[in-house]
């Protein structure tokens, strides 16, 4: 059974007078306090940089990653053409071979400012 708290939310703990598992807690905060998409982030950012290297990674970053799709964002349109045209194809092998995990099945490059 769960509880209702002051604000009418609904508790963890299956009532008032046991504690709710310390797991289930932090897992709630994390995902409220969307700690997890910024550590997701941080990783992806870091797998990129790995990936394309420092020249290529200074101008460019991890905007999204939706369905398997990793967008990254370009400033410049040199290196956009570069990573379009010449580069995608062993970049997404380069992660889909060392961070299988991920399940990034496409790159897509885009302008930004």
């Amino acid at each position: 059974m769960t509880g209702k708290n002051r604000q009418g939310g609904t508790l963890i703990g299956s009532s008032y007078d046991r504690p709710a598992p310390l797991g289930r807690l932090l897992d709630l905060v994390v995902r409220r306090r969307g700690i997890a998409e910024v550590s997701g982030q941080q990783n992806l950012n870091a797998v990129w940089a790995e990936v394309a290297g420092d020249r290529i990674s200074q101008r460019s970053h991890v905007r999204r990653l939706r369905d398997g799709v990793l967008e990254i964002g370009v400033r410049n349109g040199a290196v956009l053409e570069e990573l379009s045209s010449y580069l995608k194809h062993d970049l997404l092998n380069t992660i889909q071979s060392n961070y299988v995990d991920l399940k990034i099945q496409s790159l897509k490059f885009v302008r930004v400012r």
